[in-house]
């Protein structure tokens, strides 16, 4: 295997199986073939929190020091808005976003004690699961599926190889009470009724 351009470390989400062959039947419905991300692959990326040339032998047990005594508690949320374009597809958060913007905000927090900043985020979080990167033209639909977080990973990704490394992960508790359930956000009536009004 050749070597990576550079590494990519990272804190973020997989989906279970069931969400993962959801995701994977939407990828082929948005046109993602030659340059489609393995479904073992895909990902929500809380941030990127470095990006050396090189192997970081240290990060992992950085963040598990900044992480140390934390209870982190699940923070459910709808993913369900399929975009494409130029650069790809990939599937948006909708509705109501409280509880995975807490979360992320509690990491910055943690990660800052020891000095851990993330890269690429000067517009805050929007959470989103890229499918792939072949250029596809429709317009956006809405297809919500609950999603409730089970752990936090931190990854090492090769870029330019292709490979993630799980090198971390933390158990989530259930979430806190009063955040679940919570009802799917309403479609838009033109992808509930392909552009018409609904009978009364």
């Amino acid at each position: 295997m050749r070597r990576p351009a550079y590494f990519r470390y990272f804190l973020g989400f997989r989906p279970n199986l069931v969400q993962r062959c959801w995701l994977e039947k939407i990828a082929t419905a948005a046109g993602q073939s030659n340059r489609r991300i393995r479904g073992e692959y895909f990902h929500l990326t809380l941030f990127v929190i470095a990006e050396p040339t090189h192997q970081d032998r240290f990060i992992a047990a950085r963040v598990r020091a900044a992480l140390a005594g934390r209870e982190l508690a699940s923070c459910p949320f709808w993913l369900g808005r399929l975009r494409g374009g130029e650069k790809g597809a990939a599937m948006h958060a909708m509705g109501r976003q409280r509880e995975i913007q807490d979360f992320y905000r509690m990491l910055l927090a943690c990660l800052a004690t020891r000095g851990i900043s993330p890269l690429h985020r000067k517009s805050g979080l929007r959470p989103h699961v890229t499918l792939g990167y072949d250029p596809c033209a429709f317009a956006p639909f809405e297809l919500p599926m609950e999603w409730i977080t089970d752990e936090l990973l931190l990854i090492e990704s090769e870029v330019g190889n292709g490979v993630h490394n799980v090198l971390e992960r933390w158990p989530l508790l259930l979430p806190a009470q009063g955040t679940l359930p919570f009802d799917p956000p309403l479609a838009p009536v033109r992808a509930v009724h392909n552009g018409r009004r609904g009978r009364r």
